[in-house]
């Protein structure tokens, strides 16, 4: 058996009605955006050959930022997909024909939720049938309202049906392009299984959980938001650094230049602001500082750019099992003055950290003309980071 899994991740979530212009599939939750929750999920499964995401071209560059992950590599896949969810599944579908698959997860971006065993759940259900589906149970009076007229209906024997579906592939693949040859019911399909359903298909459930909810709108975000809090636990680092000022042109800080009379003096670049982030990176997760992993005395590391230790801290958390929620940081000198490069500077560190900019705090102080940095002797950085890392 060799199963794939797409992803519909093609919709701009208009219902969520939401001030951030961000698809909501690609909105940071606790470190990391929606789609990266169910991406993880799948990846963690040694059943999984290939995950596609079918995306809005618009969307591009949302989607080629999350695949870059290592873990992603070789395994996930990103296609152009449609405006409705039937033509981008057709696109996975087709795009999945050339592979060996033998079965498919259907999944929506929007689902985050779903439990790690259910996967597993679904294959078992599917035996003897060409698919299965997870299932809730109705809860509520259902009511059918049509041409003004309202209607009990009895709830014992309807459910809601939820993603990811789990199907044969060819079953599915064909059921889809026979759907073109319909003439009736094809305007009101809302999901696989009653694409299955039209081609004549067995799909037997499975009785799922409610928390496989889909975030559609505010309330849903807010609410999968606090639940996710308890998915991981927090942890903080703080980095502290310093550089005294020499000859030359230019400061090297936060990975941009300001232009300044003077130079950061260092066995690298002399970023002291990287070097502080860096820091409190390896911090985080209870490593040793920046002269453990890249000797000082090592000529290698002579006159580097301070991203390459950026970098490095950035794999460990990753490897860690830790996101970046947010970074707050201090500028601490009587010059030059930064004011006026704090956007550059933040959006500097949004693209190197890969978080939004919304969660990365930059103030600058001076120590009142006390000490070296009074003195105009140097530049101090400090910083905190708050990770989450997966329980």
């Amino acid at each position: 058996m060799k199963i794939s899994v797409i992803i519909c991740a093609a919709g701009d979530g208009n219902r969520l009605n939401s001030a951030n212009p961000t698809p909501k599939q690609y909105l940071v939750v606790n470190g990391k955006s929606i789609i990266e929750y169910s991406i993880d999920k799948f990846i963690e499964l040694d059943i999984i050959e290939n995950i596609v995401i079918a995306i809005n071209p618009s969307h591009s560059q949302y989607a080629l930022d999350i695949i870059k992950k290592d873990a992603y590599k070789d395994k996930v896949f990103i296609i152009h997909g449609s405006n409705t969810r039937l033509k981008s599944v057709m696109k996975g579908l087709e795009y999945l024909n050339a592979s060996e698959t033998t079965h498919v997860f259907i999944h929506d971006a929007a689902r985050p939720n779903f439990s790690q065993s259910l996967p597993n759940n679904l294959i078992k259900a599917a035996e003897g049938h060409h698919g299965s589906i997870p299932i809730i149970e109705a809860s509520n009076t259902i009511k059918q309202f049509k041409n003004e007229k309202l209607n009990t209906l009895d709830r014992s024997s309807i459910v809601e049906s939820q993603t990811p579906q789990f199907f044969e592939f060819m079953a599915i693949y064909n059921s889809y392009r026979n759907l073109a040859k319909l003439t009736t019911g094809v305007n009101h399909v809302t999901d696989d299984a009653q694409v299955a359903e039209l081609a004549g298909l067995k799909v037997n459930t499975f009785k799922d959980s409610k928390k496989n909810y889909k975030i559609t709108v505010h309330d849903d975000l807010c609410r999968f938001k606090m639940e996710s809090e308890n998915m991981s636990s927090s942890r903080v680092g703080i980095g502290f650094d310093v550089h005294k000022f020499g000859e030359g042109h230019n400061i090297r800080i936060f990975g941009i230049d300001i232009p300044f009379n003077k130079k950061l003096v260092g066995h690298s670049d002399a970023d002291v602001g990287l070097h502080a982030i860096t820091d409190a990176i390896y911090g985080s997760i209870g490593s040793d500082d920046i002269g453990s992993h890249f000797n000082p005395a090592d000529k290698r590391w002579q006159g580097a750019d301070s991203k390459i230790f950026l970098d490095h801290s950035l794999l460990k958390l990753e490897e860690f099992g830790g996101k970046i929620l947010n970074i707050d940081l201090v500028v601490i000198a009587e010059e030059p003055n930064i004011n006026s490069y704090k956007n550059a500077i933040k959006k500097e560190l949004s693209e190197l950290l890969k978080i939004d900019e919304s969660n990365i705090g930059l103030k600058a102080t001076t120590t009142e003309k006390l000490g070296f940095a009074g003195r105009k002797e140097g530049i101090a950085v400090q910083t905190i980071v708050n990770i989450s890392v997966k329980k």
